[in-house]
């Protein structure tokens, strides 16, 4: 292996991590976007960053577990759709033309940057309530409305499972699972976000184990070994301390702007050197 593959998975290691700390969010996104713009594959990107994840996760995993951060009636229907999905994803990514793959994965990594973008240039924390029997649903409600309630009145576990699967899709094609699954459980569950968070830590170790064994079984590892996801764990190691002191002295909202805002410049890019 090449010494500057190691370098990059290095750097994107350190920045990842370094964003993740000070914004909770963001570690396979972005460590992922700089290998993709590093011109690693992303079948390789996602085995690394996943194999990065099962490393440094299963201390948070188990962290969140003894603190009473689990809220464990969620954890099967979250994980099982979840990790079903990392290995769906990861197959289809694998059986992908390499040309397909380089395009697909940073339009992915794209959406989610956006998503990071809105969530914290908006503020919003919470979604408008779905009407339901109340004044503000009509007697002969329309399509869209009768949409709107029966995806309320659906069972939470099969929210969490849709959830999960949309999750474990996008973590098996592009190595982000936290931004959407963290997401979406607060909106969809309310409470303590502290249950939310450390429930997708929980359930992410799980799914990030699942997707890089789908991965690796599907590729010629060999040529890449263990090194590059040490590398990154490396990285990750060099920036967590300042990341968590810097989390205590800037807005979030800033850090949020700035992941997410680098996201979309780093995954445009890849983008146009995929295209052109």
């Amino acid at each position: 292996m090449v010494w500057w593959v190691i370098l990059i998975a290095i750097g994107a290691g350190a920045l990842g991590q370094f964003l993740d700390t000070v914004a909770g969010m963001g570690f396979g996104a972005f460590s992922g976007s700089i290998m993709l713009a590093g011109g690693v594959t992303p079948a390789v990107v996602v085995a690394t960053v996943n194999l990065a994840k099962v490393g440094s996760g299963m201390a948070s995993a188990l962290s969140h577990l003894r603190f009473g951060n689990v809220e464990r009636s969620w954890v099967l229907p979250l994980a099982v759709p979840a990790v079903a999905g990392g290995v769906l994803a990861g197959l289809v990514l694998t059986h992908l033309p390499v040309e397909a793959s380089r395009f697909l994965v940073p339009v992915l990594l794209l959406g989610v940057g956006f998503f990071i973008l809105r969530r914290f240039l908006t503020g919003a924390a919470t979604v408008p309530p779905v009407a339901g029997g109340s004044d503000d649903v009509a007697l002969a409600p329309g399509r869209l409305a009768r949409i709107r309630l029966t995806i309320a009145d659906a069972p939470d576990s099969a929210k969490l499972g849709v959830v999960g699967f949309s999750a474990g899709v996008l973590n098996g094609m592009s190595g982000a699972f936290g931004p959407i699954a963290t997401s979406s459980v607060i909106l969809l569950k309310g409470g303590h976000p502290r249950h939310a968070i450390g429930t997708v830590n929980f359930v992410e170790f799980f799914v990030a184990f699942a997707t890089a064994a789908t991965v690796i079984s599907q590729i010629k590892w060999s040529g890449f070994g263990w090194a590059l996801p040490v590398a990154l764990m490396a990285g990750s190691f060099l920036t967590a301390p300042l990341g968590a002191y810097l989390a205590r002295h800037m807005p979030a909202r800033v850090i949020g702007v700035m992941v997410g805002a680098a996201l979309v410049g780093l995954n445009l890019w890849t983008i146009a050197r995929a295209v052109l």
